[in-house]
């Protein structure tokens, strides 16, 4: 991903990373984390940006993180261990032990090579080991709000919420679970995180949390 090797990536496009990434959204992903995989499970985490997740995971699983950004890596490191953060991409999990689980939050829109990204995934996990992602999408209602308020230049896919779930389904993965998202910094203070109802939020969110089991 050009342009997203230092801090400029996340001074640039997320200000204000710190209050995105809000106590409710991390519960929320590990909750998703806890149904699906026992503790103590092998996990890695696709993009581990300034390391918020797996420093939670850490706590609860035997973690692996990788993030191309070498600053992103450098704060991921510091709350997990030295060597748990690898500096690259999904090419990183070809040396890896079986996974359990791959998690990434927001991170396979930014990755040219998706087809490959997903090849690698299926790969890396163990028999019956889930991909745990989340992703902005284009579509519904708010596809057209998305779009406009979207200034990350290195969101290569912009996507329906179908075209994703079809994308999986091609790479071997059974789609086991999934809804809708609606998260936005409000004023730069207040961070909305709403996963309920679904019954509306599977067809207006702006971003999508999936499960999907490896096929074997």
């Amino acid at each position: 991903m050009p342009g997203a090797q230092d801090r400029s990536y996340f001074d640039d496009n997320y200000a204000d990373y710190e209050k995105q990434t809000s106590p409710a959204k991390l519960r929320f992903y590990m909750s998703m984390l806890r149904r699906w995989v026992p503790p103590g499970g092998r996990v890695f985490e696709l993009g581990a940006g300034l390391g918020h997740f797996l420093g939670e995971a850490a706590k609860e699983y035997d973690c692996r993180g990788c993030d191309v950004n070498a600053y992103g890596v450098a704060a991921a490191r510091a709350r997990t261990r030295e060597d748990a953060v690898f500096e690259g991409s999904f090419e990183t999990l070809a040396s890896q032990p079986r996974q359990a689980a791959v998690v990434s939050w927001d991170m396979l829109e930014h990755i040219a090579d998706i087809d490959g990204a997903l090849s690698a995934v299926h790969a890396a996990l163990e028999a019956d080991g889930v991909l745990i992602a989340a992703v902005p999408v284009y579509d519904g209602p708010l596809g057209w709000l998305v779009r406009r308020l979207d200034r990350d230049r290195t969101h290569v896919w912009k996507l329906s919420r179908r075209d994703w779930i079809a994308r999986l389904e091609r790479h071997g993965f059974e789609v086991v679970e999934w809804g809708g998202i609606v998260r936005r910094l409000v004023f730069r203070r207040i961070y909305i995180h709403l996963v309920r109802p679904q019954w509306l939020l599977r067809r207006v969110g702006s971003a999508i949390y999936v499960v999907a089991r490896k096929k074997t």
